[in-house]
């Protein structure tokens, strides 16, 4: 008898501990928010530097964020729809995971960071329009002498390790440089970013493909990085991913498309988010 109550004990600690990994989020939907004049949004992020990234204070900001209550004030004056919004999500640190999440979530929910807008997403999610350009590059330790062009990169960095983030387009750059350029190479996956330029900057013996803005983060840290130029790509574009039972969405495309983004308040934003060197960065691969 005794066993069996244990037993019973621990399948409903793991079924307990399996809802509070699954646990479903939601926010106000915009049909409901236009009745109550109310709306609570949910915000998942995955940290990001300059787009989506928890502060020493506690706080969570970012281009991202900022676009977000930009976009509460436009309801708010334009709907007469006050907002209020909270942070919740699992864990910043696993891209994967997040995106998991916020496809499973329902309502007034709305992720952050540096999510690139695909076809297969929007298969799946709903997308705000794109709100800026990434520039992806290509990056190892600084000690790695630079390379001069990414036909010579099978000789450069033969015997290298691909650091790649699972279920990013950043896995998809890395397997596509490893096919192309560099066949030798032993693939290593993340679940981050920052997890891709950690390893990097330990290991002289390995590449990444990853968004300016985690380079840009790693330099201003004093990370020993650097950029191949010859490696640089600027086709991705960042959006606010959305669940698809998300109503909001058709405003927030009004809201950016209108106006918003050829605002001084949006320019403001950039430089004060990613700073002078992150603007001039993307300004010689063309504004947004």
């Amino acid at each position: 008898m005794r066993a069996i109550i244990q037993r019973k004990v621990s399948l409903a600690i793991c079924f307990m501990a399996s809802v509070n990994m699954y646990a479903q989020l939601t926010g106000t939907t915009y049909a409901e928010a236009q009745k109550s004049k109310t709306a609570i949004w949910t915000f998942d992020y995955t940290e990001t530097p300059g787009f989506a990234s928890k502060q020493t204070n506690g706080s969570i900001q970012g281009l991202a964020v900022e676009v977000m209550k930009k976009f509460a004030d436009y309801v708010q004056q334009t709907e007469g729809i006050k907002v209020v919004y909270e942070f919740k999500g699992k864990d910043p640190a696993d891209f994967k995971g997040f995106l998991e999440e916020v496809k499973a979530s329902k309502g007034g929910v709305f992720g952050l960071g540096n999510i690139t807008i695909t076809e297969a997403r929007k298969k799946e999610y709903q997308f705000s329009p794109s709100f800026i350009k990434n520039i992806s590059l290509l990056c190892t330790h600084k000690d790695v002498p630079t390379l001069e062009s990414l036909d010579k990169a099978a000789t450069a960095f033969a015997n290298f390790k691909g650091i790649a983030v699972a279920g990013s387009t950043n896995e998809k750059a890395v397997m596509n440089l490893k096919a192309k350029y560099i066949p030798t190479a032993v693939i290593q996956r993340v679940e981050s970013n920052q997890e891709a330029v950690d390893a990097i900057v330990k290991d002289k013996q390995a590449f990444t493909n990853t968004d300016f803005t985690f380079y840009l983060n790693a330099q201003r840290l004093g990370f020993p990085i650097k950029r191949h130029p010859v490696g640089d790509e600027s086709s991705e574009e960042f959006g606010i991913i959305m669940p698809k039972s998300n109503d909001w969405a058709p405003l927030m495309n009004k809201f950016l498309t209108a106006e918003f983004l050829k605002s001084d308040d949006y320019k403001k934003m950039l430089y004060a988010n990613i700073g002078a060197n992150g603007v001039k960065l993307m300004e010689s691969f063309g504004k947004k």
